[in-house]
């Protein structure tokens, strides 16, 4: 808070107030409606008009029986004048003490209590002087010493405490305090109960020091201390803790001093009788020295709320401009996970053609040499083949023209009889048919190695065609048979399907993936435990008439939950480093998908896997 240093010009409100300090001063206006205040009625009087009561003496024969009451209110104007201005200032000083503590409840802010208490105090005093001066409670003394007498004590009270609350805070510094009601409370409590005291004193004496004083300079010279305490309060002190304690209140009492001096110079030396022009204008003015500090904490409210509104707008601006950047970084930053959301969707479709690519050219090349090579041993198998049966004819006819030449010549001896004997002619007979039989079944079985790898391949058929899949099926396991045979139980269930159209070659890529899978499954399990039984079933069943099902199981491994989330993902493997790459089951859910299919997977540890693969039977219309 930025504050300049005080003074005595402040009084007449003659400098400017800086927009920094203004929220910790009076208003000017109301620095000049308190000194317009104070000199209106020194003014009026230079015009003529007097503010005295008229007093009457009391006369009982005056009394009537239709005037009484008249003519007692007309003797005690200047008492009722009197108590009306005492009360109005006790009034005024209750409000300022109860927003004192309505202060100090919102900004703990321990000064304004004490002060407002201090006033309240004197606000007291004078409250317990008017009921003393209305006999309303008991007084021996006669009014015309006990309210003199008692106007000084309560001066002198107003201006001593609120010097003892103010110097607290210019002395002690009492951080302590700034949270402590209980402390304020005590304070109140023992000023009031010392006003009371001596006030009560005060009335109860039957003796008390004569106070005015009318044919000298100073007609009450009681009032003269306070006067000068006043002043000294005003423009050494006040401003002290004002800059110790900067606020609207704590001006407030520095211009307080104005009225309260104005107060003191009309009792001191003028007043000269009770009710007087110069009593009833202390009197009112009185009423001005508790209005002024109520006056610093109204307008101390006003400026916190209209400071409090101002920090309020420019907060809700500074909200509201935060919230248009949040608004617009989260655009940002959507737009920006959205570009990032893209990058890797176009990483990963990358990703993926380059792994399929590359899968494809690998298949490409493998489909290749396998056509080659089924190719290059179908011919000889084909030639072997072939001759195999004019072989059997041939040596048939032979053994016949044997057997015929020796029933017509006999040789129990010689040169042919002994080369008989050595060659075992009669083993070869029966001998040579079986060998023959054999070479024909194995020369069948290279025959149908070779279609099964013609089938696989299907290079000769890379777009869709309209096959049957039990044939790709069963190529696979021929191709896939050094890996069953005696140690896997193939359990086969198939229905029979219609053709169905798709791209022979991928789908027969899926069936050599899963298959394997399916086999390296069994086998991991086989291994730890050599009395497992490894069952693998294939299924194929008609959903309707759009869809088929393939249904490939195992009795192995299986699949956590984890990893079943995981399972399609490129380059993700449960084997072994060095035993798989990633991307069979990719590759396999990619191929599907590119048929409209789809793959299901059911799998739990321990239980085997279960993979169902769903093709539509009429991926385009093959004409």
């Amino acid at each position: 808070m930025n504050i300049r240093p005080f003074s005595l010009g402040d009084w007449l409100a003659i400098k400017a107030v800086d927009p920094l300090s203004k929220k910790v001063r009076l208003p000017k206006f109301l620095i000049w409606a308190v000194w317009s205040i104070c000199l209106i009625p020194s003014l009026l009087n230079l015009l003529g008009v007097s503010f005295a009561s008229e007093q009457l003496p009391y006369q009982p024969e005056q009394f009537t029986a239709q005037t009484p009451i008249d003519v007692l209110y007309f003797t005690l104007t200047g008492s009722f004048t009197h108590t009306i201005l005492e009360w109005s200032a006790v009034c005024a000083a209750i409000f300022t003490v109860i927003l004192a503590f309505i202060h100090f409840r919102l900004q703990r802010d321990v000064t304004t209590p004490v002060i407002g208490v201090a006033l309240l105090c004197s606000g007291v005093m004078d409250a317990f002087h008017t009921l003393a001066a209305s006999r309303l409670v008991e007084a021996v003394a006669d009014n015309q010493d006990l309210i003199p007498f008692t106007w000084a004590i309560c001066r002198m009270a107003n201006i001593l405490l609120t010097l003892l609350g103010v110097s607290i805070f210019l002395i002690l510094k009492p951080e302590k305090w700034q949270r402590s009601i209980y402390i304020i409370l005590g304070i109140s409590v023992l000023f009031c109960v010392l006003s009371y005291g001596v006030i009560d004193l005060a009335a109860t004496s039957q003796h008390l020091p004569k106070t005015t004083y009318p044919d000298a300079l100073f007609t009450r010279p009681w009032d003269v201390v306070p006067l000068y305490l006043f002043l000294f309060a005003g423009v050494f002190i006040y401003p002290r803790f004002y800059q110790q304690y900067p606020s609207i209140f704590s001006h407030s009492l520095i211009i307080s001093t104005i009225p309260n001096t104005m107060t003191q110079l009309h009792m001191s030396f003028g007043s000269t009788a009770l009710f007087d022009n110069h009593f009833n204008i202390a009197h009112f003015l009185k009423i001005i020295t508790y209005v002024v500090p109520l006056a610093g904490l109204i307008c101390d409210y006003y400026w916190t709320y209209k400071e409090v509104d101002s920090v309020n707008r420019d907060l809700n601006l500074r909200i509201q401009a935060q919230e248009e950047t949040a608004a617009a970084l989260l655009d940002s930053e959507n737009l920006l996970l959205t570009k990032n959301q893209e990058l890797e969707d176009a990483f990963s479709s990358l990703q993926e053609t380059q792994t399929q690519l590359i899968q494809t050219e690998k298949m490409s090349s493998l489909g290749q040499m396998v056509a080659g090579i089924a190719h290059e041993i179908n011919n000889p198998v084909n030639f072997i083949h072939g001759n195999l049966t004019h072989i059997r004819q041939n040596f048939d006819d032979l053994m016949e023209l044997i057997d015929l030449y020796n029933d017509e010549y006999p040789q129990e001896d010689g040169e042919i009889a002994e080369l008989i004997e050595d060659i075992e002619l009669d083993f070869l007979k029966k001998d040579m048919p079986k060998i023959l039989s054999s070479m024909k079944l194995g020369s069948n079985r290279i025959r149908e190695m070779v279609l099964s790898l013609r089938n696989f391949s299907r290079l000769d058929e890379a777009d869709i065609k309209q096959i049957d899949l039990v044939e790709g099926i069963e190529s696979t396991l021929i191709i896939l048979n050094s890996r069953i045979k005696n140690k896997i139980q193939v359990l086969k269930r198939y229905e029979d399907l219609p053709l169905i159209n798709c791209y022979p070659a991928q789908l027969n890529q899926v069936w050599m993936n899963l298959i394997s899978n399916a086999i390296d499954a069994m086998d991991s399990v086989l291994e730890e435990n050599p009395d497992f039984q490894p069952q693998l079933t294939i299924a194929t069943q008609i959903l309707n008439d759009e869809y088929i099902c393939v249904a490939i199981a195992d009795n192995g491994i299986g699949f956590n939950n984890s990893t079943q989330q995981k399972i399609f993902d490129p380059f993700f493997t449960t084997k072994p480093i060095g035993q798989g790459t990633g991307l069979g089951l990719s590759i396999v859910y990619q191929i599907v998908e590119k048929h409209d299919g789809q793959i299901k997977l059911e799998s739990k540890p321990n239980q085997g896997t279960t993979f169902q693969v769903i093709l539509p039977t009429n991926l385009i219309d093959v004409t």
